[in-house]
């Protein structure tokens, strides 16, 4: 098996690469990858070809934290959609617990486990490893991964998780400052695990961006998304404006941060679908109107509107005349006058 990992892993990669004095367009053709997939973050590429890359950077530039300094221009919104499910997740265990269950997402290699400290009941560790048939040498692979993970915590909860240590399974790369300076945790290496060590009782800390239904939205997303691979881009913005008109966050911005696709991206691999954000829009809300305004005891049109996320009653009145060239309180009137024939004719 061929395993990816979305585009997103080397996000910062050029900027990086040049600062050190390298030709990252040259070394990006060398390893089999191109200078535009950057652009997409969801383009998924070879996981081998990135890790083999970021070997080949580090010595070239002679940067032996290569790794840990792209971390830095790296945070949760790497992961995609997956950012979302734990940006909005109740507490830190939570949290983790959707990151090990969903980071197939973001890479079919990734793997994500929570193991016990021996001796130390009060911590754990969060591991991480890649799976791949006769891995090459990592390890500014395995430094990025960790330097992204301690910054995910650390923004996931605001600086407010402390960390005992980051554990590597390699000799030490750079210089002990170095380390101190990208992690601001003791380091320990040649260790039996690629982790980060925390306390365990702080797993329960609240998440200051928690929103249970924010969170249900965007696990139902990658539920039914991802367990579907064939569907196209707009089937995939069509279903998640579905669950989000109801919520009055189906807006451009949010659907697109939600699907971690920056909002010109969006819109040009909709047009490459032949459609576009606010057709797709207003298809799901005539959907959604059509299903309402038949019920006799239904929200009112100025709910609908709130609902449907329109300005005011006005917008949502002229949508209904271009649609079905009546207004909402017209065609109630005469689905109401239809359901009354059909009964009077089946008595």
């Amino acid at each position: 098996m061929n395993h990816l990992i979305r585009a997103a892993g080397l996000s910062g990669y050029e900027a990086l690469a040049q600062a050190q004095g390298l030709d990252a367009a040259r070394l990006l053709r060398r390893f089999g990858l191109s200078r535009e997939v950057l652009d997409d973050p969801d383009h998924l590429i070879p996981y081998r070809a990135m890790i083999e890359l970021l070997e080949h950077s580090a010595a070239a530039s002679a940067c032996p934290d290569f790794g840990l300094r792209l971390a830095s221009s790296q945070g949760p919104e790497k992961f995609g959609p997956l950012a979302v499910v734990m940006e909005h997740a109740a507490n830190l265990q939570e949290a983790i617990q959707l990151a090990t269950r969903y980071v197939f997402v973001h890479s079919s290699a990734a793997r994500l486990k929570v193991e016990a400290v021996p001796g130390q009941p009060d911590q754990l560790d969060l591991c991480y490893h890649f799976d791949l048939p006769d891995p090459p040498a990592s390890a500014q692979a395995v430094e990025l991964a960790l330097g992204v993970i301690v910054r995910c915590l650390r923004l996931l909860s605001q600086s407010a998780i402390p960390l005992i240590a980051v554990l590597m399974p390699h000799p030490r790369q750079g210089s002990p400052a170095q380390y101190a300076q990208s992690l601001g945790t003791a380091c320990l290496f040649e260790q039996n695990r690629a982790a980060v060590r925390l306390n365990a009782h702080m797993l329960e800390q609240a998440l200051p961006k928690r929103n249970d239904l924010l969170r249900k939205l965007a696990q139902a997303y990658l539920d039914q998304q991802f367990s579907q691979p064939e569907l196209a881009f707009s089937d995939r913005v069509r279903a998640l404006m579905r669950q989000l008109l109801a919520t009055g966050q189906a807006s451009h911005e949010q659907v697109s941060k939600m699907l971690s696709v920056h909002p010109r991206t969006m819109q040009r691999r909709l047009s490459a679908e032949g459609t576009s954000f606010e057709q797709l829009k207003d298809q799901e809300r005539r959907a959604l109107f059509e299903q309402l305004i038949t019920h006799p005891h239904g929200p009112s049109v100025s709910a609908l509107a709130d609902l449907l996320g329109y300005a005011a009653p006005s917008a949502l009145t002229r949508s209904a005349q271009r649609w079905f060239g009546l207004s909402p309180t017209q065609l109630r009137r005469q689905h109401a006058r239809a359901s009354g024939l059909s009964r009077t004719v089946a008595k």
